[in-house]
């Protein structure tokens, strides 16, 4: 039986930033499997003395969205950063919709 891997995976390379839904939380990749990517999180050590340590997590492909790529067509090539929604998402040049100024200048073009 072979071992098929989640579509949202596909395109996840290790360095890439992801974005957890249920966790509210972004982190970078550290590995890749077929349908899920380890992460470090800083987590407070209780212990005395109290220090930040990373803390390997596994999140699941269908929980995590890929922050480093454009949203739309998943290139990484003239990406810009949109957080309109609150939460930051990447579009390139190419899938952006025009912004108002850009649409006031076509116009008197």
């Amino acid at each position: 039986m072979k071992i098929r891997q989640h579509p949202r995976i596909n395109g996840i390379l290790i360095g890439d930033e992801v974005y957890s839904h249920p966790h509210k939380l972004f982190a970078r990749v550290a590995d890749v499997f077929p349908a899920a990517v380890c992460v470090r999180i800083g987590v407070l050590s209780v212990d005395n003395p109290m220090e930040i340590i990373l803390a390997p997590q596994l999140w699941r492909a269908d929980d995590i969205e890929n922050l480093s790529v454009c949203r739309y067509c998943g290139s990484r090539e003239q990406i810009r950063t949109v957080s309109d929604t609150g939460i930051p998402f990447r579009v390139c040049t190419a899938c952006s919709p025009l912004t108002s100024e850009e649409l006031l200048d076509e116009a008197k073009g």
